[in-house]
């Protein structure tokens, strides 16, 4: 395995932060989705997420680009540690880049998965201080106002088609926003009774709104045929 990271300018959406004016560069990690590698990377998933799952969008569905997700899947559970080393190499190396481009890091470790990080690699954290790490997530637990997360990891609660109770908990707890997607690119103005905002703009979810907030993104690919009740209608 030659590198674990890709670059935010071959991702449409992290495109958007890269060449935006926040002067931010950002980079992600893409395991293979689900169980799809044989091994378990997003066990909060709900079958509306798993189908409607951009593992397959864009570059995605290259072939390639599908055996070089599950062999890095497999790297991580095979060799934790070896894998670990590379992503310190990776990001000490982005780190510098950045330096030099006076744009600051933004790293975002789920890509197409849903590990636990802060649990699983907690040194990373400390390593780079400098850098804004952030994610989307479904995991109830980690977006609770009581659980120890590192200051520069930022979460995002996700919304499925079976978690609306679980929202609605983030949502009241305060600490992290949600974000939901919506049939088209007319967003509603409130949901749930919270305002919401657009995050399609760009991925830099840390410089969304402050909490209860919600998110709005408008659906692609496979989920643009969504019968699970994962995508909203507009007017919900």
């Amino acid at each position: 395995m030659k590198k674990l990271f890709t670059d935010g300018l071959s991702n449409p959406k992290t495109a958007k932060s890269d060449r935006s004016d926040r002067k931010f560069l950002t980079k992600i990690l893409h395991l293979a989705p689900g169980n799809l590698s044989g091994w378990q990377v997003c066990s909060s998933a709900s079958a509306g997420c798993l189908a409607a799952c951009l593992n397959t969008a864009g570059r995605g569905r290259m072939d390639s680009v599908q055996k070089a997700r599950i062999a890095r899947t497999a790297f991580w559970f095979n060799d934790r540690e070896a894998f670990k080393a590379l992503i310190i190499k990776e990001l000490t190396a982005f780190v510098k880049r950045c330096d030099k481009l006076e744009s600051s890091p933004a790293i975002r470790m789920n890509g197409t998965s849903d590990l636990f990080w802060e649990a699983v690699f907690p040194e990373l954290f400390d390593t780079f201080p400098m850098v804004q790490f952030y994610d989307y997530t479904k995991h109830v637990k980690r977006c609770r106002a009581d659980y120890a997360l590192p200051s520069n990891y930022h979460l995002t609660f996700s919304r499925s088609e079976s978690n609306d109770a679980q929202c609605l908990e983030v949502l009241a707890a305060g600490r992290v926003n949600v974000v939901a997607v919506f049939d088209g690119k007319e967003f509603p103005k409130t949901y749930w009774d919270y305002p919401t905002y657009s995050a399609d703009d760009d991925d830099l979810r840390f410089l969304d709104p402050s909490p209860k907030h919600v998110g709005c993104l408008y659906a692609k690919g496979f989920a643009k045929r969504d019968e699970t009740g994962f995508v909203l209608p507009v007017l919900a």
